[in-house]
């Protein structure tokens, strides 16, 4: 005998599928420690924001003010009060896989001069580093397998900002006693002691599987630019996204427009804004967390033909739009090659997709019909003008989340359980992403050209779980035997039944 799930539509008691009936929870996946760093993106729900706008809505982070806490340094995170706390927060939310750690930062603004000898600064920042590695240690003993990502920091703008003729300036600067103290040092002077701190961590990061770090000290210099002439020496601008990563330019601070403002009194000399905040760590979810959130298996769309869009015009490009313009519909087609699937069956399958552009009306809502084929829809796999009419194995409305709120934002489309059997490692999968009847705009997603931004496959092994929404309380059945062999029989059902329809484990019709 074979157990089979039934599904029974009875007038008014079912709803169909659409986005409004899509739902997720979110599950804890990161763990934010440290200092001044953390506790702004623990207020800022920087984290949370950027999960969202990678398509991860489904996971968040988790933190409080003893873990993340203004000023720590890292003696703090050697004691028991924040050892016992960590402890807890990874045994209250087990779904736990990353550590994010800020921490660092304080002990080198604290002991550092412009007149320490080269001797001193090399225990420094040596005696910064053996105890980070403490706290790494203790981290992976915690929970082992964790996963540790060391925040870094940006370029601080102490010069400007103080020297900077606002309400709050000069030594009435909160910051000042911090900058005086360290000798007043130039730009170059304290970004090349951050980047010596930085390299050092990364070599670590090298030898430790469990432990990584994206240098982005010169962030802020890429992402706000120096649109203004800068108030001190060396002077002078420079656009936005024009300064090299990860280093940007150390003779140059943090622009001041990235630092925190306090109620328009002064700017911070240290902290970021929390746009300045958001950018660090959607540069951390580019590079690290994206692909890391990912389930058992994903799968980038290859930079070749195989993907473009194709028109109801017989119109093909190599570029990735949906929508309508001037009568002429558009649909996305995506090739994933997935020879790397294991011979199993799949829990969830989805597909992130980065929105670049929007002319018009936005086309991503519930109307969106996504079809696949296990092969290819034409002659080839190459995209070609029949393609966008080309029967598929199976169509269906996707499940909508993440982020489809502007350029740059990813949506992911869970895809349906019947869809499952045709995603498999005997053929390529094929996928046209269309919007049916929808007119007075057109989307541009992102390409295939780098694989950070390509529209990525996604798929997670085990057996599916198939839902259905709450029936009406006051409609009653029973349905037996389960397992069945020949006569299935139902009991309780008054009225008249819209449909009767019969369905495996993945969501394949057989009665």
């Amino acid at each position: 005998m074979k157990r089979i799930v039934l599904f029974v539509a009875l007038v008014g008691a079912l709803a169909t599928n659409s986005f409004a009936q899509c739902s997720e929870t979110n599950q804890p996946k990161v763990l934010l420690i440290g200092d001044s760093w953390a506790f702004f993106m623990n207020a800022d729900q920087t984290i949370n924001n950027a999960f969202k706008k990678w398509g991860h809505s489904n996971f968040k982070f988790v933190s409080n003010s003893v873990v993340a806490e203004n000023g720590a340094e890292t003696d703090d995170f050697l004691q028991q009060i924040k050892q016992d706390e960590i402890v807890s927060l990874l045994n209250q939310n087990p779904s736990i896989e990353v550590v994010h750690l800020s921490i660092g930062g304080n002990d080198v603004l604290g002991d550092w001069k412009v007149s320490s000898t080269q001797g001193f600064t090399d225990s420094l920042l040596e005696n910064v580093s053996e105890r980070l590695e403490g706290i790494l240690d203790f981290l992976k003993a915690a929970k082992p397998g964790i996963k540790i990502l060391w925040s870094g920091y940006v370029y601080p703008n102490f010069g400007e900002v103080i020297a900077d003729p606002g309400f709050l300036t000069g030594n009435s600067h909160p910051f000042f006693g911090t900058w005086d103290n360290m000798e007043k040092p130039t730009f170059i002077q304290l970004n090349n002691i951050l980047n010596r701190f930085s390299d050092s961590v990364l070599a670590y990061t090298q030898t430790d599987p469990q432990v990584d770090f994206i240098p982005a000290s010169g962030l802020m210099q890429y992402t706000f630019g120096q649109t203004s002439p800068l108030g001190i020496a060396p002077g002078g601008t420079y656009p936005a996204f024009s300064q090299p990563l990860p280093y940007g330019d150390p003779n140059y601070p943090s622009p001041k427009g990235s630092m925190r403002d306090y109620l328009g009194l002064t700017k911070d000399c240290f902290h970021l804004s929390a746009k300045g905040y958001a950018d660090l760590i959607e540069y951390h979810t580019q590079k690290y967390y994206h692909k890391l959130l990912m389930d058992d298996l994903y799968v980038i769309a290859a930079n070749n033909n195989e993907n473009g869009t194709v028109s109801s015009a017989g119109n093909v490009a190599n570029t990735l739009s949906l929508g309508e313009n001037a009568g002429e519909n558009f649909a996305t087609q995506l090739t994933f090659n997935t020879s790397a699937m294991l011979d199993t069956t799949l829990a969830k399958a989805s597909i992130f997709i980065r929105r670049e552009s929007l002319t018009g009306t936005n086309p991503i809502s519930a109307n969106l019909e996504v079809t696949i084929k296990n092969g290819s829809f034409g002659a080839s796999a190459n995209v070609e003008p029949a393609d966008f009419s080309a029967a598929g194995n199976d169509a269906g409305n996707p499940c909508l989340f993440g982020s489809n709120a502007g350029d740059g934002h990813w949506v992911r489309l869970d895809l349906p359980i019947s869809f499952y059997p045709f995603i498999n490692n005997n053929n390529p999968v094929q996928l046209r992403i269309a919007a049916p009847g929808f007119t007075g705009g057109k989307v541009t997603f992102s390409g295939t050209a780098d694989p950070e931004f390509a529209p990525v496959l996604n798929v997670k092994y085990g057996t599916p779980t198939v839902s259905i929404d709450e029936v009406d309380a006051v409609i009653k059945f029973s349905v037996f035997p389960n397992p069945v062999k020949d006569q299935l029989q139902i009991e309780g059902v008054y009225g008249d039944i819209l449909r009767l329809q019969v369905v495996n484990i993945f969501g394949q019709q057989i009665g």
